[in-house]
C-alpha cells in the first residue's frame, strides 16, 4: 500500500511539472482553447446540468455516497468491496493534496460558474472522487453478479457520470481539459492499487495471502466473497 501511494504521488506530480511546464506551450494552448470555446457557447440549460453534476460530488455529497454504499456493503458482510471504496477514497485525497499543492497549476483564465476554492487546477479532485466512487460501485456490481445486464448497466452509468463530471468541470471554467483526464486516470489508478492492498490479505478462505474466487452458487449459500482477479473487471 505504502509503495503504491508512493508510486502514485511520484506519477502524478511528474505529469504535473511536465504539462506545466514542458508542455504548457501547447497543451497548454490547447486547454486554453477549449476552454474559452466552452465558455463562449454557454447556455442556461448547460449551466443548470452541470451545477447540478458538479455539486453532486462536492465534500459532503461524495463522503455520504461512500458512506452509504460502503455501511451497505459491511451490512451483507461484503467487507472486501467496501474496503476497496474507503481505500482508494483514502489514497484519492492523500495524494491529490500535495500535488496540487507543490504542481500549483492555476484556473482557466474564463469566467467561473464556481466559487474558486482554495486548491488549485491539477488534477480535477472531482473527476477524480467520481472516477473511485462510480466506477468503484460498478467493479463491486461485478463482484457481486454475474449477470451480464447488471454489470453492464452499472458500467454506463459509471463512466457516464464520471465523464459527465469531468466535462462539467470544464465547462463552468473550473479545470483544464487536461486536468480531468488526468483526474479520471488517476482515479482508476487509485482503484487499481487499492485492490491490490486488498488481494495482499487472506480473505479467510484459506491460509495463503491469494484470496481465491468463489463461485456464484456459494455465494448464493451464503459464503463470503473475494475481490475478483481483475480490478478492471467493471
Amino acid at each position: 500500500m505504502l509503495l503504491g501511494y508512493v508510486a502514485l504521488a511520484v506519477i502524478l506530480l511528474m505529469i504535473g511539472l511536465l504539462v506545466t511546464h514542458a508542455l504548457n506551450g501547447s497543451v497548454g494552448r490547447w486547454d486554453q482553447h477549449v476552454n474559452e470555446n466552452l465558455a463562449r457557447h454557454r447556455t442556461s440549460g448547460g449551466n443548470s446540468v452541470t451545477k447540478a453534476a458538479t455539486s453532486m460530488i462536492n465534500t459532503l455529497p461524495a463522503i455520504l455516497i461512500a458512506a452509504v454504499a460502503s455501511g451497505g456493503l459491511a451490512l451483507r458482510r461484503r467487507f472486501r468491496e467496501a474496503a476497496l471504496l474507503v481505500l482508494a477514497l483514502i489514497l484519492e485525497i492523500t495524494v491529490f493534496l500535495p500535488v496540487n499543492f507543490i504542481v500549483a497549476r492555476p484556473r482557466p483564465d474564463v469566467p467561473r460558474l464556481n466559487a474558486t476554492p482554495s486548491t488549485s487546477s491539477f488534477p480535477s479532485g472531482h473527476t477524480a472522487a467520481a472516477t473511485v466512487l462510480f466506477v468503484g460501485l460498478a467493479v463491486i456490481v461485478a463482484c457481486c453478479t454475474t449477470r451480464w445486464v447488471l454489470r453492464a448497466l452499472a458500467d454506463v452509468v459509471a463512466f457516464g457520470v464520471a465523464g459527465l463530471i469531468a466535462f462539467a468541470r470544464v465547462y463552468r471554467g473550473m479545470h483544464h481539459p487536461t486536468d480531468v483526464i488526468v483526474g479520471f486516470l488517476f482515479g482508476l489508478a487509485c482503484l487499481a492499487v487499492a485492490a491490490l492492498a486488498i488481494r495482499a490479505f487472506p480473505s479467510g478462505n484459506g491460509s495463503s495471502g491469494e484470496p481465491a474466487a468463489i463461485s456464484h452458487r456459494d455465494r448464493d449459500a451464503g459464503g463470503s466473497s473475494s475481490m475478483p482477479n481483475s480490478a478492471a473487471s467493471g
